[in-house]
């Protein structure tokens, strides 16, 4: 049986609302809506830590950083899986043993220099803008970086072998920058950051030019396109100057759309919740090749195929808040969402680190029940019950979670949850 290429789309700092198929009223996205509705689109897709370079070794790994102890940002570093990583094998490693071509173009931000897993090589780490040489009259980086895919991929039609791609695109990251044209759909009418949307509706547009390459150089129905995001933006509503280093769905939650018409059903909608660290499982199953039991991903063939499967309950989120150092860990239900921190109460009981949300109710977390009730300045928690059965569960669920990756921080601070939680119930209150 043949092959099927593997070409990923991937945007950088894209909330998982700024896309038209996901519910987004005013954004102009017609190409990605329309991958998602001949493709599968998942409705709860996470990043497993909200911040470029941590986010993209696990991606490429399968495992969660504190197990690959990448947990900052790259720079001024050669190469990270050579130089820092715990985790050396990546998928790009993988495929090529399996003789795939292996392509990059755009950014990486995971060394300045050419990584050997890649036959072909169009990337750069990080920083510098969006424009080639800083100019904003000049070229976008996304339509140059489309140009040299689309000249890869007529190559490859050519040659009929099996490749995976990547294009990693800079934007919608910030400066919030686009070619004028993307602008006017957004100036003038309230849309808060219009050049982010703008950049969203620029990548778009090169996404619509890549599915018309493959369509015209016959690569369609055998190519596997995914369409997803590293991670979130705040627009820095959340914590202060913490940005995109929190656990809010601002942050965590991304795009993930899969499509090949000729292999996966079209038309659908998964509502399991799947992380990046599925990626790199999903991807070898997708080439045929083992899966190594290490991983602490799982592969989405199944999900994707429609098949009745047992998955996990809730999602896994490491984090490290910009400035204060203060490292968390999260657990994501349907309903609620539980933040702890390593950082110990302070002054008064509302002072907690620690943070619980229900996002039925109040899913633009704004109101942080952890100590309810108490008294704020605006009386928002006096009327509440306490919670204190709700985070003995999702402490102990955060627990199993923590315990299953051998994360022990994580294991750590829901053992510290709970010991405050009996404390409570011992009648010692907050």
């Amino acid at each position: 049986m043949k092959k099927p290429n593997i070409l990923l789309l991937m945007s950088d700092q894209q909330r998982w609302d700024s896309l038209g198929c996901n519910g987004n009223k005013f954004v102009s996205t017609p190409h990605i809506d329309q991958l998602a509705t001949d493709g599968v689109r998942c409705e709860n897709s996470f990043t497993p830590w909200p911040v470029c370079t941590p986010a993209r070794a696990t991606m490429w790994t399968g495992v969660y950083p504190h197990k690959h102890r990448v947990t900052f940002n790259t720079y001024r570093m050669s190469n990270l899986f050579e130089d820092v990583s715990y985790e050396r094998q990546t998928v790009f490693d993988s495929l090529k043993e399996a003789d795939y071509t292996t392509a990059y173009f755009g950014k990486w931000h995971l060394g300045d220099d050419a990584p050997p897993m890649f036959d072909v090589w169009e990337g750069f780490n990080s920083l510098g803008g969006h424009w080639v040489d800083g100019r904003k009259d000049g070229v976008y980086k996304p339509d140059l970086q489309t140009d040299q895919l689309i000249e890869f991929l007529e190559g490859q039609a050519k040659a009929d072998e099996p490749f995976i791609a990547v294009n990693g695109f800079y934007p919608p990251h910030d400066p919030y920058t686009a070619p004028k044209q993307f602008y006017e759909h957004y100036r003038a009418k309230g849309v808060p950051f219009a050049g982010y949307y703008a950049a969203v509706s620029a990548l778009d547009h090169n996404v619509g030019r890549t599915m018309a390459a493959l369509d015209r150089l016959g690569l369609r129905d055998n190519t596997v396109v995914v369409y997803y995001s590293d991670h979130g933006d705040t627009f820095r509503y959340r914590e202060g100057w913490a940005y995109k280093f929190v656990c809010h769905e601002d942050a965590i939650k991304v795009p993930f759309i899969v499509n090949c018409p000729a292999k996966i059903p079209g038309g659908t909608t998964v509502e399991s919740m799947v992380g990046l660290q599925d990626l790199m499982p999903t991807i070898l199953d997708w080439a045929g090749l083992d899966i190594p039991t290490h991983l602490h991903g799982q592969s989405l063939v199944p999900l994707l195929a429609g098949e009745s499967i047992r998955w996990r309950e809730a999602y896994y989120v490491q984090n490290i808040l910009l400035q204060s150092n203060v490292e968390q860990r999260c657990i994501r239900t349907k309903q609620w969402k539980l933040i702890l921190s390593d950082r110990p109460r302070t002054v008064r009981q509302y002072t907690s680190p620690n943070q619980l949300f229900n996002l039925v109710n109040d899913p633009e977390e704004e109101l942080n029940l952890y100590d309810a009730p108490y008294e704020d300045h605006h009386n928002q928690y006096t009327h509440y019950p306490p919670f204190t059965d709700v985070l003995i569960e999702h402490a102990r669920l955060l627990r199993r979670e923590a315990e299953k990756i051998g994360d022990a921080f994580g294991c750590e601070v829901a053992d510290n949850c709970l010991i405050e939680m009996k404390h409570r119930t011992s009648g010692g209150g907050h």
